[in-house]
């Protein structure tokens, strides 16, 4: 009866553990996939600075664009 016993509760034991390793490899990946998401917003929105930074203050950059576009 006590090695029934002992059996179930490693059972149940080695099942939590599983349970509670598999959670953190799915946070791990969500933790990833908003990284990833984090750093293209970032690239953009400095773009978009760059960008109003160099019409503000280059005054040859409305030529550059112009030949750019050509």
């Amino acid at each position: 009866m006590k090695k029934i016993l002992k059996f179930v509760t490693l059972i149940a034991g080695l099942r939590f553990l599983v349970k509670i390793l598999s959670e953190n490899v799915d946070v791990k990946i969500q933790i990833q996939k908003l990284r990833d998401e984090l750093a293209t917003l970032e690239t953009k929105d400095l773009e978009k600075k760059l960008k109003a930074f160099f019409k503000k203050y280059d005054s040859n950059s409305n030529n550059h664009e112009e030949q750019e576009e050509l």
